[in-house]
């Protein structure tokens, strides 16, 4: 399933007036200096920085620097020479990793639809030895290996001191931290920390390796963990304003907004990313009670769930094909999202219905009820299959399926773990920590709680013991090096939708 958009002469609508209050709201960010890792390796073999740093290197040799955990930021390096003067440029290559499977993968061999560009490397000529590198470029990673390309038979490098200026808009100092019941929950939790902390930067962006934007299915999420940990309010509401602020010409809010420059929306729609802004609106104003939000945000946000009651609503209240092909869900190319998309956009409903009520409007609050109320019977109609036990979308059976249901409050609970069981004996997997964020929320919301502390544990925890301190944008615990984009090498290891175990454990595990 590509996500490649591509309108001709696209221009966005852009609200200056919008547009000027989430630049007032970007956030000065927080710069840390992590000096000389004290673990490296040279051509395979373990080696302290001191002794590593005295080390002539020669062409062909690799010092490989653990940083010890994943960072955004900054790389400087301090070379020097050893032996006859140098009478050649130096030539140096510098990798970056989140994880040291990246290393592993020959960037020349990667022939997957992302665009190479993205993978992690720099070719650096040094002219005059010593000197100090301090590459302007912002990088995500833990590891760095440096591989001398050439030098001369006349002289040999010397790698003399390595540091990162890491960056972020938040702090852990201003998290706050949860009673939870053992250490394997604890690091679950430090991880997703983690991982909203290095993706929150001038706005919350999806992954600071890859896309290094603000998407708005992935949004939600962070803001929600967000609101449990760090509660940078002014981020999450600088990204929503960004969202409403630049969007289609038909008033669409696009799945994500550039914001390098110019905020300008993406020519990307995925209707259930649309669908997420009237939720992630009521849950921020839950959260903080912002009178200007929710005058400024609240027609926008509305906007969303009208124009797909408009244009992809059948007849019979349910989900069009057209509609179907415009949602996202899951990384998934055999999945029927319909019954899915049904689910998400009565949650848009129902958040609709309660943007109404907070801004003193009962009518339309009542209208977005009761088409809420037509859309869940008209799901029950269509979908619930008597004979399966279940919801089947298409003629298909998908844990997404039932979780949707769930979550849009069609499927009554005492039926609910029946019908995801089934699904999961032998229905469409999940793909995604995003999709496994809404299953674990799905069984929390119908009386599974030891089911859904259960899956946290086994797939968040399956990531850490992989060695992430840093959760993953994509993890299939039976195919760890698998990527939907033709290669891991450009996959994100750390990465906004899968930093919910912040609000999971805070809110209901701890």
């Amino acid at each position: 399933m590509q996500l490649v958009s591509i309108i001709p002469d696209f221009q966005p609508m852009n609200d200056e007036r919008l547009l000027k209050k989430a630049a007032s709201l970007t956030p000065e960010l927080i710069r840390t200096l992590h000096p000389m890792p004290e673990k490296c390796f040279l051509n395979g073999d373990e080696i302290s920085f001191d002794a590593l740093s005295k080390r002539p290197l020669r062409r062909g040799d690799r010092a490989l620097i653990d940083f010890g955990c994943h960072m955004v930021g900054y790389l400087t390096l301090s070379l020097g020479h050893h032996g006859s003067h140098q009478d050649a440029p130096a030539y140096i290559r510098a990798d970056f990793a989140e994880v040291p499977g990246e290393l592993e993968e020959d960037p020349e061999k990667y022939d997957g639809w992302l665009s190479r560009s993205w993978i992690q490397r720099e070719h650096i000529h040094l002219d005059i030895l010593p000197a100090r590198v301090s590459l302007p470029r912002r990088y995500a990673f833990r590891y760095v290996r440096v591989t001398v390309l050439d030098t001369s038979p006349k002289y040999q490098l010397l790698l003399k001191e390595a540091a990162c200026e890491a960056v972020s808009a938040v702090s852990p100092d201003q998290a706050a931290l949860p009673k939870v019941k053992d250490d394997e929950l604890a690091r679950i939790f430090r991880a997703a920390l983690n991982t909203l902390k290095d993706c929150s930067q001038e706005v919350l962006e999806d992954g600071p390796k890859r896309d290094r934007r603000l998407w708005l299915g992935d949004l939600r999420l962070q803001a929600l963990a967000m609101y449990a940990s760090f509660r940078h309010y002014g981020l999450v509401k600088r990204c929503l304003y960004l969202f409403a602020g630049s969007r289609f010409p038909d008033g669409r809010m696009s799945a994500c907004v550039f914001t390098d420059g110019e905020p300008a929306a993406d020519d990307t729609y995925l209707m259930d990313y649309a669908l997420q802004a009237p939720m992630a609106l009521e849950e921020y104003l839950e959260a903080t009670d912002d009178r200007e939000a929710l005058d400024d945000l609240l027609e926008p946000s509305l906007a969303q769930a009208d124009i797909v009651l408009e244009r992809y609503l059948t007849s019979e209240g349910i989900i069009s094909g057209e509609g179907a092909a415009a949602g996202f869900i899951d990384w998934s190319d055999d999945l029927d999202r319909r019954a899915s998309l049904q689910g998400v956009l009565i949650m848009a409903l129902d958040a609709c219905a309660t943007l109404c009520c907070r801004a003193g409007d009962a009518a339309r609050a009542d209208k977005y009820a009761e088409k809420a109320r037509e859309l869940r019977k008209a799901a029950l109609k269509c979908f619930w299959s008597e004979k399966e036990g279940c919801f089947v979308s298409g003629g298909q059976v998908s844990v997404h399926s039932q979780v949707y249901m769930i979550l849009a409050g069609v499927m009554p609970a005492e039926k609910a773990a029946r019908a995801v069981k089934k699904a999961l004996d032998g229905g469409v997997r999940m793909n995604t920590p995003y999709m496994h964020h809404y299953y674990v929320t799905a069984l929390l919301l119908s009386g599974q709680p030891a089911g859904a502390e259960r899956h946290l544990r086994e797939y968040w925890g399956g990531m850490i013991a992989a060695g992430d301190d840093t959760f993953r944008e994509y993890w299939d615990p039976a195919d760890p090096d698998g990527s939907p984009y033709g290669g891991r090498i450009v996959n994100s290891y750390c990465h906004a939708w899968s930093c919910s175990p912040v609000h999971v454990i805070s809110r209901y595990l701890s």
